[in-house]
């Protein structure tokens, strides 16, 4: 398998999982997350097909730790494990809070920060 390839296959589930998410769901939440929060059927069945292309993701990267590593450096793994989370972290501020779209903004972040760690992944697993 081959980083682009693992790109591929992680953009296919997160346009196709964000497409179920964003579709109008007429059932209750299943689980409330916060006062505006909360996934409906629809909604699940989107974020385990986004699930799916992220653990595929994470998968190639954990096996390909070591040449992400050597490329980038410690300081650069820190940094780009630092950057996740503080991203990860301003999407469940987001989301917990109520602020509104404000979440885009750590998962893109987030979403920079896997780019980066697969390009540097490079070659064959």
């Amino acid at each position: 398998m081959t980083a682009n390839r693992i790109l591929i296959a992680w953009l296919a589930a997160l346009v196709a999982g964000s497409i179920l998410v964003a579709l109008p769901d007429t059932g209750a939440p299943l689980i409330r997350i916060s006062r505006t929060h909360g996934p409906g059927l629809l909604d699940v069945v989107g974020i385990s097909v986004i699930t799916i292309g992220v653990v595929t993701l994470w998968w190639w990267l954990i096996r390909r730790r070591r040449t992400i590593a050597a490329r980038v450096g410690r300081r650069g793994v820190l940094v780009l494990a630092l950057v996740l989370v503080l991203a990860f972290a301003e999407v469940i501020w987001s989301v917990l809070a109520d602020n509104g779209p404000w979440w885009i903004v750590g998962a893109t972040v987030a979403m920079v920060v896997q780019l980066v760690a697969l390009a540097t992944s490079g070659g064959r697993s």
